[in-house]
């Protein structure tokens, strides 16, 4: 069968169609990835399905539910659904339009499902994000070369990385803060390697204390294999994020055998090892609307993120390291785009 695959413009769901297109294509089936949808191009391809992978945002995804609707309207016999995730309750009168109740939704997570269940959108299942076992390999041959570099400009040192966009959400002021508060003589003694957007490389890291953050790249620049790269070669990946549908960077990181530090929160702690990783606790949950959805924004204090990272700088060189990072991996071991995605595709075959 022919399947189209249209995504939002961002590059974790960018990642994640293209992993649903290699399960296709393993499948057997003829699959389009496309980035906007296109009428005359959907028109001429003629799909059997389509799987819609978009953030369940109401400015940002009406249009995409309108499209939906006309496709539903017009061709009939195509098969559709929408794999969407949300870091809150989807908000506004826009939110309760009819169009949003047509459309059979698969959620990236419980917590993502929990928050479209609350405005009585149709989900009909829950299929978590997977990794790439190939991608993951081609990464690790390729941080080989990267590590030696690493090895000569940061000798000794605990290696922390960090890959987000700007969004608020996001957390780096939260972590520059929480590098402001971590003492002088453990600073000596780590190094976090970051790819950030612009806008934070200019406004907020500049707040972080000297020779402590270096840039390693602009976000969205660096392709599949440089940022697990990246990952493969750090102790640890940085997860500040206040709020969030998945969490692609901690599978990824323990995918790969290495331990993240994050939030314990949904979807968190759905599918990664809040016991094996470093995890700290938020005290409230601010709710802030924008961009047409509830935000659930997990407020910490920014020293439970500076305690968890002198946590992590023992922990490092300590015996206990690799066997929790063990631990990590095993949560998500069977969590492969093979496995998670083949059900996706069942959806609509």
């Amino acid at each position: 069968m022919r399947i189209a695959i249209i995504h939002a413009n961002s590059p974790s769901l960018s990642t994640v169609a293209n992993h649903i297109a290699k399960v296709g294509r393993s499948l057997g089936h003829d699959v389009k990835v496309m980035s906007e949808y296109d009428n005359i191009g959907i028109r001429v391809y003629k799909p059997d399905g389509i799987i819609w992978i978009e953030p369940v945002n109401i400015p940002m995804g009406s249009r995409y539910a309108g499209f939906y609707s006309i496709v539903k309207l017009t061709m009939k016999n195509v098969k559709q659904l929408w794999y969407g995730t949300t870091e809150g309750t989807p908000y506004g009168i826009s939110a309760t339009y009819p169009v949003w109740h047509i459309i059979d939704f698969v959620a990236n997570s419980m917590y993502t499902a929990n928050k479209l269940s609350e405005v009585n959108y149709n989900v009909i299942d829950i299929i978590h994000h997977g990794y790439d076992p190939s991608e993951n390999n081609e990464a690790i041959e390729y941080a080989n070369v990267l590590r030696k570099k690493i090895e000569r400009d940061f000798p000794g040192k605990v290696i922390f990385s960090i890959v987000e966009g700007p969004h608020i959400r996001k957390g780096w002021e939260k972590l520059v803060e929480a590098l402001n508060r971590i003492p002088d003589n453990l600073r000596e003694k780590f190094v976090v390697l970051a790819v950030a957007h612009k806008s934070v490389i200019e406004k907020i890291l500049p707040n972080a204390p000297k020779d402590l953050v270096y840039v390693v790249g602009e976000f969205g620049s660096l392709v599949r294999k440089q940022v697990l790269a990246l990952y493969y070669i750090s102790d640890f990946v940085l997860v500040p994020s206040m709020a969030e549908g998945f969490g692609l960077p901690i599978l990824e990181a323990n995918s790969l055998g290495k331990l993240a530090i994050f939030l314990n929160m949904e979807p968190f702690n759905e599918f990664a090892d809040v016991k094996a990783n470093i995890t700290f606790q938020w005290d409230t949950i601010n709710e802030v609307v924008k961009d047409g959805v509830e935000f659930e924004l997990h407020e910490y204090d920014p020293q439970y993120l500076a305690d968890a990272i002198i946590e992590a700088i023992d922990l490092a060189r300590s015996g206990e390291y690799e066997e929790r990072a063990k631990r990590a991996y095993e949560a998500v071991r069977d969590m492969t785009i093979t496995n998670l995605y083949t059900k996706l595709i069942k959806h609509i075959e």
